[in-house]
């Protein structure tokens, strides 16, 4: 192709271009720089190629190179370590994606040792991260709004480390049908949860769909189902509900309101009372519990401690009179 166009001169790519109608005042002339290169990419294509870019495979393979440079910078990784847990990333799109993730982290200004941290606590679930992930959940933690003994325990070993609990949190709901964003509303809502273990938060989130027969959703609107003991808290309340429900002793259908927001004197006084075999089921023996308070002091004993009474005569008054007379 270059032979072919290598009869053509300069002349003759003048008279190629368009040219200006003479009712045109706005066009502008040819530009003799862009003549040139023109010529040059017709008879020298080694040129052409040159001026483009590499491709994505080539600029793949120079990010991967990279990357133990990076781990050694951002996280303080020697060069075995480095080798180790790149043997574990499959691919270079990893690589790629990985480079952009260090180069995020390098950039949060975290402490010293931080990144280090959370690498050896659970690297999988720091490196598997999308960029801009970490920034978001370290934001999302600075305007956690809880109670300070919460926070502090949720931040003891590092806001990085806080951020990968969240996100492994928030990748299980979205797993059981719940969007990431209602995932991080349901967290931010209720950050007893992050507390929790991944293995308790999914045994509460098996329990309520399997077993309570609700839908995920309901921790949208109750996520204080997250945040409560499970043993303790929701399954008492359960075995309760369903053996009134096997007696025919429930009237109303029964909402996760029952089960959360009520305490446990009001869910006591409503479900357990009017039945007294519910008492053990319901995890204890609250009456005779009320009655040894009661009973906690002998029968009639409070009468000691009572001032006796004097009736008061006529002549009483009237010596309180005299004295309170020669008083002044």
């Amino acid at each position: 192709m270059a032979l072919a166009f290598r009869p053509f001169s300069r002349r003759n790519l003048l008279h190629l271009l368009p040219h200006p109608t003479p009712l045109s005042t706005s066009a502008r002339p040819p530009d003799l720089r862009e003549l040139l290169r023109i010529e040059r990419i017709l008879h020298n294509p080694t040129a052409a190629a040159a001026e483009h870019p590499q491709p994505q495979e080539h600029r793949g393979a120079a990010a991967a190179t990279s990357l133990p440079h990076l781990l050694h910078h951002t996280a303080g990784l020697t060069a075995a370590e480095s080798t180790s847990l790149l043997r574990r990333l499959p691919g270079t799109h990893t690589h790629r994606r990985l480079g952009r993730l260090l180069q995020e982290l390098a950039g949060l200004r975290l402490p010293d040792q931080e990144i280090k941290a959370a690498i050896a606590s659970d690297s999988d679930g720091l490196l598997s991260m999308d960029p801009g992930e970490p920034s978001r959940l370290l934001e999302f933690l600075a305007e956690l709004r809880c109670r300070k003994a919460v926070k502090d325990q949720l931040l003891a070993h590092g806001a990085l480390r806080a951020a990968v609990a969240a996100r492994r949190r928030v990748e299980l709901l979205h797993e059981r049908g719940l969007t990431r964003r209602d995932a991080l509303s349901v967290l931010a809502a209720e950050p007893r949860a992050l507390l929790y273990s991944p293995e308790d938060v999914e045994r509460k989130v098996e329990f309520l769909v399997n077993t309570m027969g609700f839908e995920v959703g309901w921790l949208i609107q109750y996520p204080e189902f997250l945040g409560v003991n499970l043993d303790n808290w929701i399954v008492p309340r359960h075995n309760v509900v369903e053996h009134l429900r096997s007696v025919g002793g429930l009237g109303d259908p029964i909402e996760m309101k029952h089960y959360v927001r009520l305490s446990r004197r009001k869910f006591y006084n409503m479900f357990v009372k009017p039945y007294p075999e519910c008492e053990r089921i319901f995890g204890g023996l609250v009456r005779e519990r009320d009655e040894m308070l009661r009973r906690r002091h002998p029968t009639g004993l409070w009468k000691l401690f009572k001032p006796a009474k004097h009736e008061r005569t006529h002549e009483d008054a009237k010596n309180m009179k005299l004295l309170v007379g020669s008083l002044r």
